[in-house]
């Protein structure tokens, strides 16, 4: 008898994630439960205003340009907590094959933090945002791709 491979499906972007199990033709959740990050706006992740600068040669201010982008760092937080459910599954032989579906820049953070265990497993990746998509919807997106 031919054991059959189980093979997730992550459905991600910046603030939310689901993970799915694949199976002949139909999505099933594998975990209890979908992922929703932090997505704040600038007043909730900052804390003032950025500072002020005068100019030398006149009487004209402007403000300093903020060092880091907080949506990006709150995205890349949100990538490495799903990368870390990923390698917890992964140790747990919960899944033999992961298909990716998110866009670009979350694809490209999510290949970046993955444990390298992993990165063989990974059977399809799909540079788009699908997760608004019904399970009816992303069965067949998947069965024409994939």
């Amino acid at each position: 008898m031919i054991k059959q491979k189980k093979r997730w499906v992550l459905v991600a972007d910046g603030a939310r994630a689901r993970i799915f199990l694949k199976t002949y033709g139909k999505l099933e959740n594998a975990l209890d439960h979908d992922f929703i990050g932090n997505n704040l706006d600038d007043t909730h992740l900052t804390t003032d205003k950025p500072g002020r600068n005068y100019e030398s040669a006149s009487y004209a201010r402007h403000s300093y340009q903020p060092r880091t982008d907080w949506h990006q760092y709150q995205e890349t937080l949100f990538s490495k907590e799903i990368c870390s459910v990923l390698e917890t599954a992964n140790e747990r032989h919960e899944f033999d094959e992961l298909i990716l579906i998110c866009p670009p820049k979350t694809l490209g953070t999510i290949r970046a933090n993955l444990n390298k265990h992993i990165l063989p497993k990974i059977t399809a990746e799909f540079p788009k945002d699908l997760t608004k998509f019904s399970e009816s919807e992303l069965v067949a997106f998947l069965e024409k791709e994939f």
